[in-house]
């Protein structure tokens, strides 16, 4: 249970570290959810609760197609945990499956896919170039010159997702909507390598042979290890 909590808490953060918003400092990304066509990013890694988190993005077709692999390894209440969860979004549709969960040397990774359906608002906010005033103002939005990341000049900005928790105020850096760098608390995410305009192989986005794909509703966790779907008491649809 520990180690879903840790998970889920990174998870959120993720989505916290994708949502930015709208800039004047010549990122504008035309009609592409990024103003780059492909890339590979490698994130630094961080630390959190005595585990090592590193993560890689893959993106193409100016980010209609990405992937972020995300690697943990460490130690938590004497497990020794390694694990390779995979996120692929298409569109508005985002799959969910682990590589490898291994644990204390016995890999209890299931191939089983979660697919989910992601917000149409979502996707919207991460698009600096169209982000709306009264959204800019509700997010409580503030650019701050610039900073170079990984050899890229990007936009620093602060942003308070939620008015009701000051404390979860944010600040990173942006690239023409690629993240660089992102920070809020104790927890930090910052580009080690970009390596824009790569050819990303088509299998990064394409879930492995032999995985089953299940369809869930927003919101709705897998089940964790030991569980089955009638304990979790998800509404699980197999294809």
């Amino acid at each position: 249970m520990k180690k879903s909590l840790l998970l889920l808490t990174i998870s959120s953060l993720l989505l916290l570290f994708a949502c930015k918003s709208g800039s004047n400092n010549d990122q504008s990304v035309g009609n592409g959810h990024y103003g780059v066509k492909s890339g590979i990013i490698t994130y630094k890694p961080m630390n959190m609760m005595g585990i090592s988190i590193t993560q890689v993005v893959y993106f193409d077709d100016y980010g209609a197609k990405e992937t972020r692999e995300i690697t943990t390894q460490g130690s938590m209440m004497g497990t020794t945990i390694q694990t390779k969860a995979v996120d692929i979004r298409e569109g508005l549709t985002n799959i969910h499956f682990e590589l490898e969960n291994i644990q204390n040397g016995q890999n209890v990774a299931k191939k089983e896919a979660y697919k989910q359906s992601i917000p149409k608002e979502f996707m919207e906010q991460q698009k600096l170039s169209d982000l709306s005033d009264e959204l800019k103002k509700k997010l409580s939005y503030k650019e701050d010159g610039t900073e170079t990341v990984a050899g890229l000049k990007g936009v620093k900005y602060t942003i308070m997702p939620d008015s009701a928790h000051p404390d979860m105020m944010a600040n990173g850096v942006h690239y023409k909507n690629i993240p660089l760098k992102f920070a809020v608390g104790n927890i930090e995410m910052i580009a080690d390598k970009v390596d824009f305009d790569a050819k990303v192989p088509a299998d990064k986005f394409k879930v492995p042979a032999g995985y089953q794909i299940m369809e869930r509703e927003r919101g709705e966790m897998p089940a964790q290890e030991g569980e089955n779907a009638e304990e979790e008491g998800g509404d699980i649809r197999r294809k």
